[in-house]
């Protein structure tokens, strides 16, 4: 995950990564607490909430009760006294352990001595304008500071780390407020709300950064607790109730994620201040309602995780949300002694499938090409998973440099007992949200091909990009998305789709006469359902791959009045081919984009030759109609103070349509096979498009029908 998105998230998982109840509980509850987990239909009147079907679940409150009946002793979050020692003894024999163990103490000594503190600001809610935010800044520096401190209080029994932590939480208690200035109400109220919220949205109060921040403070709480005096516990118990618990709890209604399923900020927030309200159990008892109203929310985000391990808002978000989470859910599941396990779901049977099989799929906000998650994370995961395919990715992709060190690789440690076992087959569809890779093996050496077609139904990081491809080789992305820049202010409002990182000119689609695709959602206006493409059918073999989409209702039918594409991987020469299928009046101007992340070079408006740091690709148009290809600048904008200008290159196919019904080609493949006399055409002979390549006097042909690729 690339850190310019993540400066919050990164700085509270602090070491090396890149960047509401009532006591009356019974009244409010039933109707808060279990509605809408499937995610359908929710609205708003006269203050209630009316939900769609509700997935069977546990009775959370009748087991949360169970855990009252245990006596609780500080520290029982993550570890136990007892536990400990497991910890401490990995550190005293594993080299990777006593590693860590070592960095965490210079950082211990560091906050220790510094003399150097940021001062309290004002929380600005200009700072997505100017990209400065010393307010979180000073925010993160004390929540780490504390984080650390208190971790190795625990380690050591050494009193003085204790003190200090307690000076740096004091910090984050005495602020006003722990809420994102980009999350109050003057730029927040004009967002487009994702699946599952209703429009009328104007209350505020709590945040991922609230979550975040009072998932550490409650750890913070259960491990200084047997070193500080009762006024020292009770200045942190009366922060977390005050700048999150209360703000929640019996006020679920007025928090928009308590039902946003589809989105990350679900199971953060609910992971939040269940952590909080789990650290101040033994003092708050009734707090219990906060526990299950927590476990149901990350129960219903997960009931959007695909039983595929497919998560719709992409990758990276797959690895913030999911990552945030399993927090809450260790220790939910340690207190519970197993009875509450949130990990008991069907999409994290194989819990790295998105981050392995994803690995070149760059689409929607997040970006996240390569590896996503940290290590530590999918330590856990593979350990309640038992997965040998995860413990494949966190082998292969999240060791050595990637391998975080920090101290969750000391509570989670890597599992030594499960096989990494690399899947047999190395292309996947993720029929949960319709995206689709294909590769010959997972080596750089082997042709990458990721493909997205899905409805148009997240407002808040979907892209406008049915049809998309994403072609990665030899360590190269010769064909992407725009690389995406860190968020203003303005964009996750109705003003969202003219970004050029969201709409789909700034991804590799089809436009006729000017128009783009568009959303199912829009601004205080109701759903549109369908919107959007599918991937019709996806099959894949020992020679050739194939997938063909449909991203015809993803535009408004003006212009553009139909779009198939079919992309094939041929595994024994690592050539793309792509057919588009262009459905449109006559003597309309069709487009082809293409989006090279590598330097490109025109010939003659006739071919395009991809050069990367290791390797070329060149990319060949097949059309019976006159057509033209040029490389072009595309301006991205953003409402920022300095920089707010990028240009982005873009190849452009243009051919004027000479029917209602056009067929157009594009081949990708090594420039040492065109370089070799590799010659491919378009035949139309039959009664199907025929993409046909020669090379060393022999012919391989690829009858392309809509509904499916014969290799002739």
């Amino acid at each position: 995950m690339k850190k310019k998105l993540w400066t919050w998230a990164a700085a509270v998982l602090m070491l090396p990564l890149v960047v509401d109840g009532s006591t009356n509980h019974s009244v409010n509850y039933a109707g808060e607490a279990a509605g809408n987990i499937a995610g359908n239909g929710v609205s708003r009147a006269a203050g209630k909430r009316t939900a769609g079907p509700v997935s069977v679940q546990p009775d959370y409150l009748e087991i949360c009760r169970g855990i009252l009946q245990q006596k609780l002793e500080h520290p029982y979050l993550v570890f136990t006294n007892e536990s400990k020692k497991e910890i401490l003894e990995r550190v005293r024999t594993d080299p990777f352990a006593a590693e860590v163990m070592a960095l965490l103490k210079h950082y211990g000594e560091r906050s220790m001595l510094t003399t150097v503190e940021p001062e309290l600001t004002i929380n600005d809610p200009a700072a997505r304008y100017t990209e400065t935010n010393p307010y979180l800044d000073y925010q993160m520096f004390y929540l780490n500071g504390a984080y650390n401190l208190a971790f190795l209080y625990q380690m050591t029994g050494e009193q003085a780390y204790a003190d200090r932590a307690f000076y740096f939480v004091n910090k984050l208690c005495a602020m006003d407020t722990w809420v994102q200035s980009a999350h109050y109400f003057e730029i927040i109220y004009p967002r487009v709300w994702p699946y599952g919220v209703p429009d009328d949205q104007v209350s505020f109060s709590y945040d991922i950064s609230v979550a975040d921040c009072a998932y550490v403070v409650g750890l913070v709480y259960d491990w200084l607790y047997p070193a500080l005096a009762k006024p020292q516990r009770d200045r942190i118990r009366g922060a977390l109730l005050e700048k999150a618990i209360t703000r929640v709890r019996g006020n679920y209604e007025y928090q928009w994620w308590a039902t946003a399923y589809k989105c990350n900020w679900s199971g953060i927030c609910h992971s939040g201040v269940g952590m909080a309200a789990l650290a101040l159990l033994t003092e708050e008892p009734r707090l219990i309602d906060v526990l299950a109203r927590s476990c149901e929310g990350v129960a219903g985000m997960f009931a959007h995780l695909g039983a595929d391990n497919g998560w719709g808002e992409g990758r990276g978000y797959a690895g913030y949300g999911l990552g945030q989470s399993i927090y809450f859910m260790d220790a939910i599941k340690k207190v519970s002694g197993g009875k509450i396990d949130l990990f008991d779901t069907e999409g994290l049977k194989h819990p790295a499938d998105f981050a392995l099989f994803g690995l070149t799929g760059s689409f929607n906000d997040g970006e996240a090409a390569g590896p996503i998650g940290t290590s530590y994370h999918y330590n856990k995961l593979v350990e309640e998973s038992q997965d040998p395919t995860a413990m494949y990715y966190l082998e292969t992709y999240l060791n050595g440099d990637r391998r975080a060190k920090n101290m969750w690789e000391l509570i989670w440690p890597r599992p030594t007992d499960i096989p990494a076992v690399k899947p047999g087959e190395a292309s996947k569809y993720f029929p949960s949200i319709d995206w689709a890779f294909m590769r010959r093996d997972f080596s750089d050496s082997c042709m990458q091909v990721a493909a997205k077609c899905a409805l148009a139904d997240d407002p808040h990081h979907g892209h406008l990009d049915a049809g998309s491809v994403n072609l990665t080789w030899m360590g190269d992305t010769f064909v992407g998305e725009v690389p995406q820049r860190y968020y203003d202010q303005y964009f996750f409002n109705e003003m969202r789709w003219d970004y050029l990182y969201v709409k789909s000119s700034g991804h590799n689609t089809v436009i006729v006469d000017g128009e783009e695709q568009v959303s199912g959602k829009h601004k205080d206006q109701p759903w549109q359902p369908g919107v959007g493409g599918r991937i019709e059918k996806f099959v894949t073999g020992p020679a050739f791959d194939y997938v063909v989409m449909d991203a015809t209702k993803a535009y408004p039918g003006e212009k553009l009045k139909s779009w198939k594409r079919t992309v094939i991987l041929d595994k024994q020469t690592d050539a793309v081919l792509v057919l588009d299928r262009v459905g449109c009046a006559k003597g309309a101007k069709i487009e082809v984009l293409f989006h090279p992340l590598v330097d490109a070079t025109v010939h003659d408006g006739e071919s395009v030759t991809l050069t990367g740091k290791h390797a070329s690709v060149d990319m060949q148009t097949l059309s019976e109609a006159p057509y033209w290809t040029t490389l072009e600048k595309q301006m991205s904008f953003r409402i920022v103070k300095n920089d707010p200008v990028q240009y982005h290159p873009c190849l452009y196919t243009t051919l004027t349509a000479p029917s209602e019904m056009n067929v157009i080609g594009t081949v990708f493949y090594p420039s040492a096979r065109k370089a070799a006399g590799a010659v491919y055409t378009l035949e139309r002979s039959g009664k199907v498009p025929v993409i046909a390549c020669t090379a060393g006097g022999v012919t391989t042909r690829y009858a392309v029908a809509e509904d499916g690729v014969t290799r002739l």
